[in-house]
């Protein structure tokens, strides 16, 4: 019976490590994420596919808080890539940048809180 409940016990704190790390290593991606980040003009839309690949490693690593959060913005980033320079596809992905500020916003919030990482914000 001891040894049930000290082989379930390790199992626990095994798991709750493994988590711990998965969490850490969101954090480390996200602390590169800012740095490539910090230059983005919001008002710039083709400026969002600079972060693209770092923003995909970070929505599929990303706790659930702000998965669907990464999923917007790179759903956008993804968006604004392809329309380059067509300025009337830049100008119909204008209409979308209220959406991704806000997931922008929760990510950035979050980043602060759970992380301790300061994501430059899209003014």
């Amino acid at each position: 019976m001891r040894t049930a409940v000290l082989t379930a016990t390790l199992l626990a704190a095994a798991a709750g490590l493994t988590a711990c790390t998965e969490e850490q290593a969101y954090c480390v991606d996200l602390a590169g994420y800012a740095a490539s980040a910090a230059d983005v003009n919001p008002q710039n839309p083709a400026d969002y596919t600079k972060i693209l690949e770092d923003a995909k490693k970070l929505q599929g690593s990303a706790p659930a808080e702000v998965k669907d959060d990464w999923s917007t913005v790179v759903a956008f980033a993804e968006k604004a890539q392809k329309a380059g320079t067509d300025r009337v596809e830049l100008a119909r992905l204008s209409k979308e940048t209220g959406a991704v500020t806000a997931a922008y916003r929760q990510i950035v919030t979050h980043a602060k809180d759970a992380c301790k990482v300061d994501v430059p914000a899209l003014n």
